[in-house]
Formats: structure tokens, sequence, C-alpha cells
């Protein structure tokens, strides 16, 4: 589980940029709420028109069998904590975790 998650330090990139086919940035410093957290990971990784916007829904789509490997890169985690709260933040990155579990194409990169 936690061979999935990389941790390291540091680092400025742009908020919202797709690193490969069916991957995804996710930048602390440009995420004002959830509603605009949950609508990245739906445009970048092409969810389904009736992805529910909470983090079941987050686990399901990406426990899913993807056709190609998805990297799901967070950057300044400790801002996002700041700003939608460490819980939530925490409980989404288990989700991600779990769904890497069950779905090896999927990686978990914090930053």
């Amino acid at each position: 589980m936690l061979k999935k998650a990389l941790l390291a330090l540091g680092g400025m990139i742009l908020s919202l940029q797709v690193m490969a086919s069916g991957s995804v940035l996710i930048n602390g410093k440009e995420i004002k709420n959830r509603e605009q957290l949950h609508a990245i990971f739906a445009k970048q990784l092409n969810f389904p028109h009736f992805y529910a916007k909470n983090l079941d829904s987050l686990y399901d789509n990406l426990s899913s069998d993807f056709s190609s490997e998805s990297i799901i890169k967070i950057k300044h985690v400790n801002l996002l904590k700041a700003k939608l709260g460490t819980e939530y933040i925490d409980a989404m990155i288990q989700a991600i975790m779990d769904a890497a579990e069950d779905n090896p194409r999927v990686i978990l990169v914090l930053e």
C-alpha cells in the first residue's frame, strides 16, 4: 500500500497540468474547494458523467480497470489540508491508496 505513495519535498509546477494520458496533477496552491478538486479528477481522468464528486465515487472510479496507467500527483498537500481540511485530504489520499491496491495501474505521488 505505502509503496504506491512516493513522498518528496519541494518543487513548483503549474496547477492543473496533465502529465500523461489518464494522469493528473493536483496542485494545492491552486485548489480552492472540494468541488474544484473533484472537477479536476473527473475531467483529467475521464470519469463518467454520473461521477458523484465524493470520496466513495473517487475510489469506485479509480479501482475500476483503467486501460492505461494513471498517475495521480498531488503537490503541496499541506496547503490542500489547510484549505479543505486535514481529515478530508487524509481520507482522499487513503481512498486513492486503497484504489491503487485494487488497481495496480493507479499510482499516487505525493510532494
